[in-house]
């Protein structure tokens, strides 16, 4: 069994005004493939993103560095048709 890599997308959102930073964010995420995951970059923490992330099923991981907030989103799986 092979492990594929994972392909990080970058987004930097840093700088609009809300709701842009959710509005952009969920467009990316939800145009994800296979194998990949989204980075966001935001000035402030995205609460109310992660609250949408969870109703979709999507994971994430997110963490403070200096000044602004990154987070990994993984898309859940089964979005596609077999």
């Amino acid at each position: 069994m092979t492990h594929r890599a994972e392909t990080l997308q970058p987004l930097d959102l840093r700088g609009l005004d809300p709701p842009e930073p959710m509005r952009r964010a969920l467009d990316a995420v939800e145009a994800l493939s296979d194998g990949e995951a989204l980075e966001i970059v935001t000035d402030r923490e995205p609460l109310l993103l992660y609250r949408e992330l969870g109703r979709r099923g999507h994971r994430y991981v997110a963490e403070s560095r200096s000044g602004s907030f990154h987070t990994v989103i993984h898309r859940s799986e089964g979005k596609s048709a077999p």
